[in-house]
């Protein structure tokens, strides 16, 4: 069942268009040919990708509902209600619920917070939280990165005499909550023309929203008014972890985020990227979704995700330090559960008798931990090429977390099985679901037939795109720095992936126990690589090599050079076309 390779796959190249535009962009070729491969070809359209800014965003009040959210939140403020944040418990949730309570607190206003137990409560509102904060006297609830699906709890809320607006970017159900406003773009009846915010993103928004509402209302008549800039770390990080794409909207949000963050980073974030051991300065798209974000997701995942809120907002460097600290142990915990989970789900997979004529896996374990299924569900999707169902229990209960392929609707998928669940949610994807244990088979059957009539054969085979074909003569810094205006490199944005055909690798070698470090050499011209998790092919290279690689410009002790990271490797066996 595991996939022998990728499919290489060049990306149509127009040398003449491509050079053309990278004239008219002052940029390369190399550059403008990947401009044209992101559909950029138009040097307006280009230079609005290369260059947009803050000044570009898109009105707040294009969002449905979100002028009954702003006056309902203004009205709380004004009469000194009791504001509640419910967020989720991963990056995204987190960030989101900090940047609420940070914008809140910077208004001269106090907020409480809940992010439910991953575990224990599971994702979203649930009847027992709202009854206890109706108890504790909350009178407005705010959420973060869940609700629309909250029917039920929303409408418990509403009985007690709760208000309650919803902010979530999660696909709207059939059936929407009655809560006093619902911000989310992909509502139907919405106007706001982007579509692909994360849960932290529509929080922003909202923030934004509100800060205008109240400008008009006079509140900021003697008093300053919060920069929308100084939140914007936050909003960077939770949209990179959540795997939205880095487009539009989020593109502007990101860029102007991470340039904050290597400025400026707030205390909590500073003292997590030193625990990191990113420096100072070099904090790019990478550096947030592989080392940071793991490490606020980890107590989520296995205790409980308010540590990463508190390091967030703290102005203690002593906190910030212990909440940093634990982050980093609860994340090495996280790993070795992790793969655990990993290799007992390989040996059922191949006690199961799973080929290549199953097009789906769905597995089941009363011994997996909830809170990690979602990243061995990710790991297993990327081995196996399969959409990906992983389940485990929890109070007489199976949840669990699904992962899709890109030609695989998985919230639409798991629609059509909708009769066998008790709950779920989730995007195109990424998804939670509930189910009775059993239903686990006559799910597992009706999912493969879904999987099977909806994508193709070449469906299930994964691609290695190639943007352009580079020499190694080509990677010089003016050259390779260039790449930097495409950035931040994310879902939607892929890292350009070049093709370094016929090439002589040199001098290889093993580091750090499973990767290699080698030359590459052509027509006299030679440049270092990094091959991660491939010291397994060291015996394999030599002359007549391709490699797809992503060039980078790094720094050592304050000299910049160039390397090659090699995603990639394989015999050459003739020029890559685009049918592969």
């Amino acid at each position: 069942m595991v996939f022998e390779g990728k499919k290489w796959v060049l990306r149509p190249q127009d040398a003449a268009k491509a050079a053309e535009l990278a004239e008219a962009l002052d940029t390369t070729p190399l550059v403008g040919q990947i401009l044209l491969n992101r559909g950029l070809g138009n040097r307006d359209d280009a230079l609005q990708f290369l260059n947009s800014h803050l000044g570009d965003l898109t009105d707040p009040f294009l969002i449905n509902d979100m002028d009954r959210a702003v006056e309902r939140i203004i009205s709380a403020l004004q009469n000194d209600e009791k504001i509640l944040i419910y967020g989720d418990y991963d990056v995204d949730g987190v960030t989101a619920t900090s940047l609420l309570l940070l914008f809140l607190r910077d208004l001269g206003f106090s907020a409480y917070y809940y992010i439910p137990n991953r575990v224990h409560e599971g994702y979203g509102i649930n009847v027992e939280s709202i009854r206890r904060f109706h108890r504790e006297g909350i009178s407005l609830i705010i959420t973060v990165d869940c609700g629309i699906s909250s029917v039920k709890e929303i409408a418990l809320a509403k009985s007690l005499g709760l208000g309650v607006v919803v902010t979530d970017h999660h696909e709207p159900p059939a059936e929407l909550p009655d809560a006093d406003a619902l911000i989310n773009s992909l509502l139907k009846n919405c106007s706001f023309p982007y579509k692909f915010l994360s849960g932290v993103g529509m929080a922003f928004y909202l923030l934004a929203g509100l800060r205008k509402g109240l400008r008009e209302n006079g509140f900021f008549e003697g008093r300053p008014e919060p920069a929308l800039l100084d939140y914007l770390d936050l909003v960077a990080v939770g949209t990179i972890a959540d795997i939205v794409p880095l487009t539009g909207l989020n593109r502007i949000l990101v860029r102007a985020g991470l340039e904050q963050i290597n400025l400026k980073p707030r205390l909590g974030i500073k003292t997590l990227l030193s625990v990191c051991g990113i420096p100072s300065g070099q904090v790019d798209s990478t550096a947030v979704a592989y080392r940071l974000a793991p490490k606020i997701n980890a107590a989520g995942r296995l205790s409980d995700a308010s540590a990463g809120v508190r390091l967030l907002t703290t102005e203690s460097a002593p906190d910030a330090e212990r909440l940093a600290g634990y982050l980093d142990i609860e994340n090495v915990e996280r790993q070795r559960i992790e793969a655990r989970i990993f290799n007992a789900a390989v040996d059922k997979i191949m006690s199961m008798g799973l080929d290549d004529e199953h097009r789906s896996i769905v597995l089941y374990s009363p011994d997996w931990h909830p809170g990690v299924v979602g990243i061995v569900a990710s790991r297993l999707m990327e081995k196996y090429y399969r959409p990906t169902v992983l389940l485990c229990m929890e109070d007489g209960i199976c949840k669990g977390s699904a992962r899709g392929i890109p030609g695989f609707h998985l919230y639409q998928g798991l629609t059509s099985c909708k009769d066998l669940l008790m709950e779920f949610g989730g995007h195109k994807y990424a998804a939670g679901i509930k189910m009775a244990q059993d239903k686990i088979d006559l799910f597992r059957e009706r999912f493969e037939e879904v999987v099977k009539n909806t994508v193709p054969d070449e469906g299930f085979i994964p691609v290695m795109t190639l943007d352009t074909v580079a020499g190694v003569a080509d990677m010089n810094l003016q050259e390779v720095g260039k790449f930097k205006s495409l950035s931040p490199f994310g879902a939607g944005n892929p890292e350009p992936v070049e093709l370094f055909s016929d090439v002589r690798i040199v001098n290889p070698r093993i580091v750090g126990g499973n990767h290699l470090s080698f030359m590459v050499s052509q027509n006299g011209s030679s440049i270092e690589a990094i091959a991660f998790r491939q010291a397994h092919e060291i015996d394999n290279l030599g002359e007549g090599m391709d490699l797809a690689a992503v060039p980078e410009v790094q720094t050592w002790r304050g000299t910049e050079k160039v390397k090659l990271r090699v995603k990639e490797m394989r015999r050459h066996t003739g020029p890559v076309t685009s049918d592969g």
